[in-house]
Formats: structure tokens, C-alpha cells, sequence
């Protein structure tokens, strides 16, 4: 029997040996498992489960046009002025907040209409998308939470349920309301709920957590006038 030690930079390997006449098989050494597992990863790339995932996550033309034809507004809303630009909601933001209206506005407490537009629908189920959702709930939960006299904060987590998706279809009138749950320091916790206005079915249900104490900045002075004299 033989120790046979290899050496490497960080490493020092050690295997035992048996004369090829017992009959013993020896171990694989590490260049050739690691050549195996390339081989191995090789072979996946080219696996009918990977080949279903990249058609999965591949782009389709028609997604390619309805992301081409938001450059448009994108551009009108990103050359706005720097002295309104406070005072405007971000693209994404007017984007998911088109066509609400504010019916009742208490501290802590926001009801909200909002018609269902159909550039927001899941193009699978025809039903307003998981995602507008949850934008929806980002804002009028903030909103909410400042609605109290609370400084902006940033959202740390936010729990969304969808009980009946199938209610808010193209056209359809959601009656939104949002209540502040309370405040603890720098943490405040919101309450969102979704519900046809129609019906009175509940759409969608989400929970939002913010944390932060970011101070307003003040509005921009105007810009100072002359008067001219007619005399």
C-alpha cells in the first residue's frame, strides 16, 4: 500500500492505493470529477426542461410594441420643468394612478373610485393585473400613512391577498379604501382593501408597512416679477 500526496496551492490531497493486481478501483482524482461536471452542466443546457423556461421568459413582439408605445408619455413626463417636477408624480406613479379619484380624504383614513383601465389588465385572465395592484397599494397606503401628519417613508413590506381578481375586469368601478393601522416611532402600518362597487365583492385585500422619517421639501420660491409702469 502507498500514500501518494498531491499538492496544490491551497489544498493537500491524500488517497490510499491498492496494487492493480488486488483488483481495487481506484478513486476518481479531482481534475477528472470536475471534468465530469462540466459535462454534466454541458448536457443541462440543452435540457427540454431549460429549453421550456427560455421560451417561458423569452420576449414576445406584441410585449415589445405595448412597452414601445409608453416612450411617448415617458418623454412628455421627463420634460417637465425643475420647478414643477416636485410637485408631479414619477411616470411609473401617474402611470398606475390614472383615472382614481379621492372621494374622502380624514387623517388616516383615504376612499378612493378607480375604473379599471384596460392597459392595466392581465392579458391572460382579462382581469386587472396582480402587479397594478400592488403599485396601488404602495400609494394609497403612503398616502394614508401621511395623511396623518407622518414624514414620507420608504415601504419594508407589503402583504397583498387576492380573493377575486375575476371582479375587477375592464371598465369596472373599484371602491378603494385605506386606513392608517398606527404608528410606532419611525414605523407605520396601513391597511388597503379592494372592493366592487357594484357588487361590494372584495377584489383584493393588502397590508403595507412603511418605515422612515424623510422631511418634505418645501416648494421652489417663484420666480421673482417685474412690473412695468405705464407712466
Amino acid at each position: 500500500m502507498r500514500l501518494v500526496l498531491v499538492r496544490r496551492p491551497w489544498t493537500l490531497l491524500a488517497w490510499h492505493q491498492q496494487p492493480e493486481s488486488v483488483g481495487h478501483k481506484f478513486p476518481n482524482p479531482p481534475e477528472k470529477d470536475n471534468h465530469q461536471a462540466e459535462l454534466q452542466q454541458v448536457a443541462m443546457a440543452d435540457s427540454p426542461e431549460l429549453a421550456r423556461a427560455r421560451d417561458v421568459l423569452s420576449v414576445r413582439a406584441d410585449e415589445h410594441a405595448r412597452v414601445d408605445a409608453l416612450s411617448s408619455a415617458a418623454s412628455a413626463s421627463a420634460s417637465l420643468s425643475s420647478a414643477t417636477t416636485h410637485l408631479s408624480p414619477s411616470f411609473f406613479e401617474g402611470f398606475a394612478l390614472r383615472g382614481i379619484r379621492v372621494l374622502r380624504l380624514h387623517p388616516g383614513f383615504i376612499h378612493c373610485s378607480y375604473t379599471v383601465p384596460p392597459s392595466l389588465t392581465d392579458s391572460t385572465t382579462g382581469c386587472l393585473a396582480a402587479g397594478a395592484v400592488v403599485a396601488l397599494v404602495d400609494e394609497i397606503g403612503s398616502a394614508a400613512s401621511i395623511s396623518e401628519g407622518q414624514n414620507l417613508k420608504v415601504s419594508v413590506d407589503m402583504s397583498v391577498a387576492f380573493p377575486d381578481l375575476s371582479q375587477a375586469r375592464p371598465g369596472d368601478r373599484l371602491s378603494i379604501t385605506a386606513r392608517a393601522l398606527g404608528h410606532k416611532g419611525a414605523y407605520s402600518g396601513t391597511h388597503v382593501l379592494f372592493t366592487n362597487a357594484g357588487t361590494g365583492n372584495v377584489v383584493a385585500e393588502g397590508r403595507h408597512s412603511l418605515f422612515g422619517n424623510m422631511k418634505k421639501s418645501p416648494p421652489p420660491k417663484p420666480a421673482a416679477t417685474t412690473h412695468r409702469s405705464n407712466l
